[in-house]
């Protein structure tokens, strides 16, 4: 388990409003990469997020950590304290090998996908341990959801200090033994730290955990779009994650993700955006196998254009934190 605590930039945030305590608190575990930067302003402006926690994935905690915090840093806004979670210290090598488009990834949200013209320091902050960060950050909150849009070597380590007020939690990606999912096939934020992935699988059962991921294989694709994204308003929240956005669209625009067209690769899909919408619209998903997805009835088409059209017209609330 590796310490960290909350970490500020003066140097990025203005002085704050201040907000009463809020009894209804949401809680935010990312790996930050650019579907959890689509997927966080969601939340900050519908939710009372008491805090974010950062965990390797795509990117390292430290590095997580400074970029979300630069992202949310806006003037006159509550301050949401950035918690540095687990680091699982794989090796280079290690993700050359398995994950080789991380090396692209992990460059670029250094940079705030680019909005920056240089990486960040990493946050390294001594200080206590970040259980009891979150354990402190949440003392005021009677209820709690979670949002788990990255691995889960954090949540292994907090789940219980927070358990006696967790209400739902809501997760990115299929739980193992899915039946919808090949045996030995597991989500990225499961397989990159399988481990943690198993014991937090034991640990949420019996509580409301509810697990999301989107249809794949369909017409049109569940991927986001440019218009969603021009959308998006240019002032606060909603545009400096428009212009982070704009800054570099090979990380998420279908037209240019790909090895073809200059990106790293893969697929842009709807992966942590569609969980936040869950956090907020449950209605919107239906269960299939053992997870939800954002599709009831009518046309995969209409079912599309109405999650991109809530992603934008509620990320645009986070012009105004909760």
């Amino acid at each position: 388990m590796i310490g960290a605590i909350a970490v500020t930039f003066a140097i990025f945030a203005a002085p704050t409003a201040k907000a009463a305590p809020a009894a209804d608190c949401t809680i935010i575990d990312t790996d930050f990469d650019v579907d959890d930067m689509m997927a966080i302003p969601l939340v900050i402006g519908n939710r009372h997020v008491a805090a974010i926690v950062t965990s390797e994935g795509y990117t390292t905690a430290e590095q997580g950590a400074s970029a979300v915090s630069r992202l949310i840093a806006e003037p006159n806004q509550r301050q949401i304290p950035v918690i540095i979670g687990a680091d699982s210290h794989r090796s280079v090598a290690d993700i050359a090998k398995n994950w080789p488009w991380m090396v692209y990834y992990r460059d670029i949200m250094s940079r705030v996908n680019g909005l920056l013209s240089a990486p960040l320091m990493p946050s390294r902050t001594p200080a206590p341990d970040y259980v009891q960060e979150i354990s402190k950050r949440t003392a005021d909150c009677h209820r709690i959801d979670l949002l788990v849009i990255g691995t889960f070597s954090s949540f292994v380590h907090y789940s219980a200090a927070i358990k006696p007020k967790l209400d739902r939690i809501v997760i990115m990606g299929k739980p193992i033994g899915d039946p919808t999912q090949k045996p030995g096939k597991y989500s990225f934020n499961c397989g990159y730290d399988l481990p943690a992935c198993k014991t937090a699988t034991a640990e949420l059962a019996g509580l409301k955990a509810f697990w999301v991921d989107i249809p794949r294989g369909t017409e049109p694709p569940y991927s986001p779009s440019l218009a969603m994204v021009e959308g998006l308003r240019g002032d606060g929240l909603p545009g400096a994650l428009k212009a982070a956005l704009f800054a570099d669209r090979h990380t998420w625009d279908p037209a240019k993700v790909g090895i073809e067209n200059g990106g790293p690769g893969g697929k842009a899909l709807m992966w942590d955006q569609s969980a936040a919408v869950f956090l907020l619209h449950p209605d919107m998903f239906a269960p299939v196998g053992g997870h939800y997805e954002p599709y009831k009835g009518g046309s995969h088409a209409q079912s599309v254009a109405t999650l991109l059209r809530v992603w934008t017209t509620d990320t645009n609330k986070a012009v105004t934190y909760k």
